[in-house]
């Protein structure tokens, strides 16, 4: 009975958000126009708190507070079999995947309750809460995923959310741009992690997450290969140099989904693969010095970067940044209960001030309307004059340093003059293959 409880719990944690979104899509074809702002919230609400409730009950069982502590490999069946391929329905639970499960579905749950009342009226109130679902959805998946096959389809499910999210406000211009900019920087770096899903079934004949025990039984060629498109995939979902120049954009999106995803837990879905697939850095010392070289250059870039910043959302979105380039110097560097505590504390604090963010700036304002008003009435010593800060160097090199961090050293140009010779390449094949075609379609029709 306990084992049926915990299989049920996790079943509920992991499919209870997407079941809300599919059913407010599913009303939307049936009536043919969106349900009621009150329906959909109460709906997609009442999923993500049965998430979290379920996850909160098999974090008990996987703690032990109810009988035996149950860790390990739950079974449900597979997925999908191909020959002698085959994707296992399995979730590993162990206290990495319960800390992950229960911070998501918290602030998951969290951001739904208070966006009602930020969204109210906006056009796509009911697009956002089932983007919501499917993500809390993903976010699990991503958890307690027990194979690399299924932790692929929720890492998908948080890129796609998140880009959807980004170009949320799609009527205006940079909105559009900036989801697609980050969605091609997904795409681009979840090819590593396909790849080396691939490669470890070739190598371990299976994709479970407990075999990845077994990394240092392979070569070093090829567990350092592995490693490194892990390293890669997660780079890219934690937005790592050089892959940095979509965080910025992404505050595009409303100030909830710039609180879950780029505060809280979406930006941190790189560095807990990096968890999850620890033994395999482990047994790769040379990319784990890499992985420590991009975390430290990350976290100095973004920590000068976010000094510049006059918005509220940009210096938040570069701090956050900088922590996260924190958090990855610590997992290759082994320190991996360090960087789990690092990560949760640093998602609760985030999703904290971005959600507070608004009333923040609206205090501050108010606050420096005061200031003025009583400074202009201010009499003789009454006025408080500061002396201008010392510089804490030689201006010209404080001035250098100064323009590249307020620039964010051109990155975005950068990439993009490294990128332009590809785009060039791909328009004149395509340009070729429709002339191709055009004439093999001219000779047919004079046959």
């Amino acid at each position: 009975m306990p084992d049926l409880a915990f299989r049920f719990a996790l079943v509920v944690t992991i499919l209870a958000p997407f079941v809300g979104g599919v059913s407010v899509a599913l009303a939307l074809v049936w009536r043919g126009r969106w349900l009621e702002e009150s329906t959909v919230a109460q709906v997609i609400r009442a999923g993500l708190v049965a998430s979290l409730l379920a996850a909160l009950v098999a974090a008990g069982h996987s703690f032990g507070l109810w009988g035996p502590a149950m860790r390990g490999e739950v079974e449900f069946g597979d997925w999908l079999t191909v020959g002698s391929y085959h994707i296992p329905l399995v979730v590993h639970v162990d206290e990495l995947a319960t800390s992950f499960s229960l911070l998501a579905a918290a602030l998951t749950a969290l951001v739904g309750r208070f966006s009602r009342t930020y969204l109210h009226k906006e056009p796509g109130f009911a697009r956002f809460y089932v983007l919501l679902g499917h993500f809390g959805t993903g976010t699990q998946l991503v958890a307690y995923a027990g194979a690399l096959d299924l932790f692929f389809a929720g890492w998908e499910l948080i890129g796609i959310s998140s880009a959807l999210f980004i170009g949320f406000f799609h009527e205006r211009e940079m909105p559009a741009r900036s989801a697609v900019r980050a969605f091609t920087t997904y795409r681009l770096c979840d090819a590593g992690l396909l790849i080396a899903m691939v490669t470890t079934h070739e190598l371990l004949g299976t994709t479970r997450i407990a075999a990845l025990e077994r990394a240092d039984t392979l070569s070093p060629v090829a567990v350092s290969a592995i490693a490194a498109l892990f390293l890669l995939s997660a780079m890219g979902k934690s937005a790592q140099l050089p892959f940095s120049g979509w965080l910025p954009r992404a505050m595009e999106g409303p100030t909830p989904t710039s609180a879950l995803f780029y505060g809280a837990v979406s930006i941190h879905a790189g560095v807990y693969l990096l968890l999850r697939v620890g033994p395999v850095l482990r047994a790769a010392p040379i990319v784990a010095a890499f992985g420590v070289a991009v975390g430290v250059s990350t976290a100095v870039y973004a920590a000068m970067v976010a000094r510049t910043h006059t918005d509220a959302k940009g210096a938040l979105a570069h701090a956050t940044l900088s922590q996260i380039g924190l958090i990855l110097a610590e997992i290759s560097l082994g320190w991996t209960t360090l960087a789990l505590v690092h990560l949760v504390c640093h998602a609760l604090l985030r999703a904290w001030q971005f959600l507070r963010a608004p009333n923040t700036i609206h205090d501050a304002h108010a606050f420096g309307h005061h200031a003025a008003h009583a400074t202009q009435h201010a009499h003789g010593a009454q006025a408080i004059i500061l002396p201008p800060a010392a510089p804490a160097g030689p201006i010209p090199m404080r001035d250098r340093i100064f323009a590249h961090a307020l620039h964010r050293v051109r990155l975005d140009e950068r990439i993009d003059a490294a990128v332009a010779p590809v785009l060039v390449a791909a328009r004149v094949l395509a340009n070729a293959e429709r002339r191709v075609r055009q004439a093999m379609s001219i000779g047919e029709e004079r046959r």
